[in-house]
């Protein structure tokens, strides 16, 4: 992204005074361009690329913006000789910049740990459910754990050879409804009475989310079965064995 460009996302950069600048330069030095800190130099040529009018003393204003003052955070910090946005700085560019925020998920939904050793996809999408759950989407959560559930029972018959049973005559997979079923009635396995019987509740859940148009979930929708949730999971998972699965 050329300078010109990144300016032009900023809503009425022109009218920011000359410091102000000096702390975009910053950011577009470092983070856009993904150079090791700023210098100096380096926002004097910002300036001069942009034909606007130079700050002053830019070294000075690095420097004093790096020191503390009470009740203040510094804008900069100041590594082995060129400067660095701050943190909250930095984040506050972000949002300006319409950044997309990293949301790191919890085990509020259900235990994240279910999936190590798994999967690298199944890692995405249990924490794009857990994230959806901790963020409030709770449509997208149901979607996320209806789609999580149809990925492990289709594992579960890969791993032992015996996906054939889930798909038609044109080699497709049947829909969840079916597979749940075939799921339930397989003697490769066996499964605990409470996943048998939460399956079709966690199914019927990511239908409604996914199908219903007048339908909107509600946290409570999904705490009344969060419970059964972490009970099929870890079956399937255990089923599936994907440490030994070559």
């Amino acid at each position: 992204m050329t300078l010109d460009t990144f300016v032009h996302r900023i809503n009425d950069f022109d009218t920011f005074t000359a410091s102000s600048k000096i702390d975009y330069f910053v950011y577009y030095h470092t983070i856009v361009k993904g150079n090791e800190g700023a210098t100096a130099k380096d926002i004097k040529v910002c300036f001069d690329e942009l034909k606007t009018t130079k700050y002053s003393n830019i070294p000075q204003y690095l420097k004093n913006n790096t020191k503390k003052v009470k009740g203040k955070t510094p804008k900069f910090i100041l590594q082995k000789g060129t400067y660095h946005l701050e943190r909250s700085k930095k984040s506050e560019i972000d949002a300006l910049m319409n950044v997309p925020r990293v949301v790191v998920p919890t085990n509020n939904y259900f235990p994240l740990e279910l999936f190590d050793n798994t999967r690298g996809y199944l890692t995405t999408i249990s924490q794009q459910a857990a994230a959806c759950y901790d963020q409030g989407l709770y449509d997208a959560c149901s979607v996320m754990t209806r789609k999580l559930l149809e990925v492990l029972i289709i594992e579960a018959f890969e791993r032992h050879n015996i996906s054939n049973k889930l798909k038609n005559s044109s080699d497709n997979f049947y829909y969840l409804s079916d597979l749940i079923e075939i799921f339930k009635s397989e003697t490769t396995w066996n499964i605990g009475r409470n996943a048998k019987n939460s399956l079709p509740s966690l199914k019927k859940m990511g239908d409604l989310s996914a199908h219903n148009r007048r339908y909107i979930a509600r946290k409570n929708d999904l705490d009344k079965l969060k419970d059964d949730l972490r009970i099929v999971l870890e079956e399937l998972v255990h089923i599936i064995d994907y440490p030994n699965w070559k």
